[in-house]
């Protein structure tokens, strides 16, 4: 597929979704797409990896499976995260986590590691510190929105500090790994991923602030 017409794809999708989900004619539906767009997104950032290798597919693939893993190990705990739950907006559970949320991991570490590579930050470890604060920052926006929409819910009233703190540190450790493979992080079609992850909440947190 030609780039210039993924990247213009991708942004029509994001936008549509955005719209879509708060419409009362075609919330419903928009909403049931979501587990499909995060299949799509992470299809798209196997398919363009840049200098694809087994080794890199191999590499995805364990960085996807530890998403999921920890949040197994999250939800069934409560002691990682907090206590939460999933809901069925994400598809298909396995132990009661989606497999979506893997993908999701995935995505956000190569798309918030393509930004950093384009501030030409000296080390590793600042790197994988500022891609985690990123992340971090992201999750601020999806909280109300995934509870809105019932990805997750949590045992509380209000979304616990721990949340942040242990996204943050696992963030950093995935991003940590990431620094410190043979693998490249630069790709102009992650950046807008990036960008279209952060537009995507941020435009569902300003419209719930509005009750729409």
């Amino acid at each position: 597929m030609n780039p210039v017409f993924l990247k213009r794809f991708l942004i029509v999708l994001y936008a549509a979704g955005l719209i879509g989900m708060h419409l009362p004619a075609t919330a419903s539906l928009f909403t049931s797409l979501v587990p499909l767009t995060l299949w799509f997104t992470a299809f798209i950032c196997v398919v363009y990896f840049p200098k694809p290798s087994f080794q890199a597919y191999l590499f995805l693939a364990s960085l996807a499976i530890a998403g999921w893993f920890l949040e197994v190990q999250g939800v069934r705990t409560g002691q990682i995260f907090g206590v939460y739950s999933y809901g069925k907006t994400l598809g298909f559970k396995l132990i009661n986590v989606p497999i979506t949320i893997g993908l999701n991991w995935l995505v956000l570490v190569l798309a918030t590691s393509a930004l950093v590579e384009e501030w030409n930050i000296a080390g590793k470890i600042s790197k994988a510190a500022i891609g985690a604060g990123l992340m971090t920052a992201l999750d601020f926006l999806i909280e109300p929105v995934a509870v809105h929409f019932d990805f997750w819910t949590w045992a509380g009233i209000q979304v616990p500090t721990q949340n942040f703190l242990a996204w943050w540190m696992a963030s950093f450790f995935f991003h940590l790994a990431y620094q410190n493979t043979p693998f490249p992080s630069k790709s102009s079609l992650f950046r807008l991923i990036a960008a279209l992850q952060f537009l995507f909440f941020l435009g569902h947190w300003l419209l719930l602030q509005f009750n729409f």
